[in-house]
């Protein structure tokens, strides 16, 4: 795999404590008597148009309020459910004073029971509705509920509507950014830091069919779904970690619920983001040079929505990496 690289101004730095730290049907239903309210409860599950798509076990939700205001002047709220696989993405409307835990369950135990792969874990990205849907789903029978910003497809369905359906509802109104969370980084354990580490570049092409980077060769790691992207050709910034324990700091990476990784120039750091609102210190970056490199890193990013890599492996001269993670950054991306 590594032959494949393009090496963007390739830096390697020694480890010390100064450098690195490391097809659709769609019905309506009434509003539950229980929910009295003006809104109807819309509900729209769409099969993907790809029929090679296999349902997986993995959903990812959201159930949050959206930038569209009722007649009776209360915000839309929305539960949206889909795979992990894309194989259905539901969207249901929801009445404001059915905003609870226990109507949450109601709803998405009937997606369960009329599901054809019933789900083994549920995973949910939004900090704000953490208890809520913790309770909601902590009673369904062999489900585990997950905190974590692994939700891919979920965040890509989500872009879609915010350009493509949301404006064109009444009552749309244009959402204020909402601010970043201030979060303070965990410093890695030292047995976790790696010796050397690099800026690179893969063609996008490689994650595509028939490319070199499949589920057969990533070691401890996993592929994102892949976001469209102008051309095969295009670059695809990544980071790499040469360590002498590559497969100890790959297979604790696997076990983390890796999401993204980004550099702040304001701060000079590079952070790796896992589970829900977690932060590890990998790398100071210290000289211009870095910087530079950074900075070029958090571009192309930019330019495939995202999508960018991280690789563990014992020296550029190794076979394949001991953990390879394809990822998407949505933070640059929305």
């Amino acid at each position: 795999m590594v032959g494949r690289w393009n090496v963007l101004m390739l830096t390697l730095h020694v480890a010390r404590t100064t450098q690195l730290h490391v097809g659709a049907r769609c019905v309506s239903r009434t509003t539950n008597p229980a929910c009295s309210g003006s809104m109807v409860t819309e509900v729209s599950s769409t099969q993907s148009a790809n029929s090679a798509v296999e349902p997986c076990g993995k959903w990812e939700l959201d159930f949050y309020s959206k930038p569209v205001q009722g007649a009776d002047g209360k915000k839309l709220w929305e539960l949206l459910v889909t795979d992990s696989s894309g194989s259905f993405f539901h969207a249901e409307a929801v009445p404001s004073n059915c905003v609870n835990s226990r109507e949450l369950r109601k709803r998405v135990q009937r997606l369960i029971d009329d599901a054809e792969v019933k789900p083994q874990a549920i995973r949910f990205f939004r900090s704000q509705m953490k208890n809520m849907i913790t309770i909601a789903l902590s009673e369904l029978d062999g489900v585990r509920c997950t905190p974590s910003r692994v939700t891919y497809r979920l965040y890509e369905w989500m872009r879609r509507r915010e350009e493509e359906v949301y404006p064109e509802m009444p009552g749309y109104k244009r959402p204020r950014p909402e601010a970043p969370a201030v979060k303070l980084p965990v410093k890695l354990p030292d047995q976790l830091r790696g010796e050397q580490y690099a800026f690179v570049t893969l063609p996008f092409g490689e994650f595509l069919d028939g490319g070199g980077i499949t589920t057969e060769n990533i070691g401890f790691g996993s592929l994102c779904p892949l976001p469209q992207a102008p051309s095969p050709d295009v670059m695809v910034p990544g980071l790499v970690i040469f360590s002498k324990r590559a497969a100890a700091i790959a297979a604790w990476l696997a076990g983390t619920d890796l999401a993204f990784a980004k550099a702040v120039l304001e701060s000079r750091e590079l952070l790796i983001e896992v589970g829900l609102d977690t932060q590890y210190l990998l790398a100071r970056i210290r000289s211009a040079e870095q910087q530079l490199e950074a900075q070029l890193f958090e571009e192309g990013k930019v330019g495939t929505r995202g999508l960018h890599f991280l690789s563990v492996q014992a020296s550029a001269d190794a076979d394949q990496p001991d953990g390879f993670w394809l990822m998407q950054d949505f933070e640059v991306s929305r």
